[in-house]
């Protein structure tokens, strides 16, 4: 807990206590010298307490931490006995953790939820194969009830209880084809080249979740629509099962609820990935403290889309983000970027967990107007491994994905925005590897290959994607290779400049002292802890 912003409180004789502290060492966490934090409320009944409790995103103390967008990890602890003093405050017996979203969460409690019918979308009973990763696809039948436009106005994970640490995250897809009765029994593995139904990826995205994702609420104005004459008759359930223990045996009807109204909205929404293409270009070299990619979605993908829309304005709202990548994740963000001009990020998450994707509501819509590009970033951390790192679906492997959710519908309109860096890798192979045959210019020869990295290899390998000018765009599914475009990395000629700080002393983030603290417990921000009668 060192380095660990901290409240403890305690209900005690029908009055509420509460103190505001900073972890420095493994010790009681001393009192701040200025106390930024507001009881609002207590209550001890039926063995459970409550304090509630606020105070600003901001406070200027260098021993508060900012709450900032993205994932917040918060580590609670409690003592059965209440305190005799401020000073007199025993050592917890139980303590836990868990990461939460502190902002970009939608308030719940406004949304009105009367008249709206449920649609599972799930597996079929499917024996989970017995191996760290599997990615199981099932085509399941359109509701054939609804025969007229409706839209969907939020949906949530339909996990099978049991599986909650296997099922990881899961994409619904429109399916449109025509399809006989034996595509929709049990399923198939996603990425099997006899994959009877792999031409749904190429279609919309109705649904994105990952571990940890509470319920996703459509905003008032926007809906996805279903029960239309172009509606899909069915759908493809894309589910990633993360299985480390090796479970045998294991069975699963997992997938995702649907809740959906005639109440139309004002407009359909839809969604769509930006970031870098699942590609074997993507490297990441062992032992590496902190490692960079990019992707970018040019406004070459989308021009046509964006001025078709609509919005008086034409281009589309961005309202939600899910940031996506593996284990070796640490922070992903997404830059926007208006004729060079940099504008404030879409999205951010600094302290990513694997084990936590919740989907992020934007405090603030996001406009994209026709000409803008984004890139979006994901920052690795490697210290743990003694290969590289591939690009690939795999747990073990790596991704760099930020599906947005927007409105209005964009019609006709790929569901992916990527690219992909050959350049980099292909001059990497022919100064550190000239004997390898690089057969295309789509294949990595280097794949397969155990190579030792030397400092000078990371080094080159690094300088050669920092000094890229040129970048291939996937402006469809990755095996679409006749939508490629070849195009220059977009320039950045006014950066944003940085926030200025009303505080009137260094930041938490400035303060180094505080800095070396907080590296101790990683992403342990925010500490509550509750003292129990």
């Amino acid at each position: 807990m060192a380095g660990s912003d901290v409240v403890i409180g305690w209900v005690k004789d029908s009055k509420g206590y509460l103190t505001d502290r900073y972890a420095d060492a493994q010790r009681l966490p001393p009192l701040d010298k200025e106390n930024n934090y507001v009881l609002t409320g207590f209550e001890e009944s039926d063995k459970k307490t409550v304090l509630k409790f606020n105070r600003k995103f901001d406070t200027c103390d260098p021993k508060d931490r900012k709450i900032k967008q993205g994932t917040t990890k918060v580590v609670f602890a409690y003592h059965t006995e209440d305190p005799t003093s401020e000073d007199d405050i025993k050592k917890h017996t139980y303590k836990g953790s868990r990461s939460i979203l502190l902002l970009n969460n939608l308030d719940k409690k406004q949304v009105n939820e009367t008249g709206w019918k449920e649609l599972i979308i799930q597996n079929k009973n499917v024996t989970i194969p017995k191996q760290r990763t599997t990615y199981w696809c099932s085509l399941i039948k359109a509701q054939p009830a609804i025969k007229t436009k409706h839209h969907i106005t939020k949906f949530e994970p339909y996990t099978q209880k049991g599986n909650e640490g296997i099922v990881h995250h899961l994409l619904v897809y429109e399916c449109p084809g025509n399809y006989n009765d034996s595509h929709y029994g049990p399923g198939f593995e996603c990425h099997d080249r006899n994959m009877p139904f792999l031409d749904c990826y190429s279609k919309s995205i109705v649904a994105a979740w990952g571990i940890g994702g509470e319920a996703f609420y459509y905003p008032q104005k926007a809906g996805y629509p279903i029960g239309t004459k172009d509606s899909p008759k069915s759908y493809m359930l894309e589910l990633h099962y993360d299985n480390p223990e090796m479970i045998e045996g294991r069975k699963d009807s997992s997938g995702v609820r649907f809740y959906y109204t005639p109440n139309l909205r004002e407009y359909d929404a839809g969604i769509f990935a930006v970031g870098e293409a699942v590609t074997k270009f993507m490297m990441i070299p062992p032992k590496q403290k902190s490692w960079l990619t990019v992707g970018y979605c040019p406004k070459e993908c989308y021009q046509q889309n964006l001025d078709s829309t609509k919005l008086p304005e034409k281009g589309i709202n961005v309202f939600a983000a899910f940031l996506h990548t593996h284990l070796q994740g640490r922070a992903t963000w997404t830059k926007h970027i208006r004729k060079g001009i940099e504008l404030p990020e879409i999205a951010r998450d600094d302290n990513y967990d694997f084990n936590f994707q919740d989907i992020q509501v934007l405090r603030k819509e996001v406009h994209i107007q026709p000409g803008d590009d984004l890139i979006h970033y994901c920052k690795y951390e490697t210290m743990d491994r003694d290969k590289r790192v591939e690009g690939g679906i795999s747990t073990s492997e790596e991704m760099c994905l930020d599906f947005l959710f927007y409105y209005p519908r964009m019609v006709n309109a790929s569901q992916y925005c990527s690219s992909i860096q050959p350049k980099p890798v292909q001059n990497f192979i022919e100064k550190h590897f000239p004997l390898l045959n690089v057969t295309s210019k789509w294949s990595n020869p280097l794949i397969g290959e155990n190579i030792t990295w030397t400092k000078q290899m990371v080094s080159d390998l690094r300088r050669e994607y920092d000094e890229n000018k040129m970048f291939t765009a996937i402006c469809s599914p990755p095996e679409d290779t006749g939508n490629y475009k070849t195009l220059p990395v977009p320039e950045i000629t006014r950066p944003l400049p940085p926030k200025k700080s009303k505080c009137g002393q260094p930041s938490a983030e400035s303060n180094s002292s505080l800095m070396a603290a907080s590296r101790a417990v990683a992403l342990s921000l925010f500490i509550l802890y509750l003292m129990f009668m």
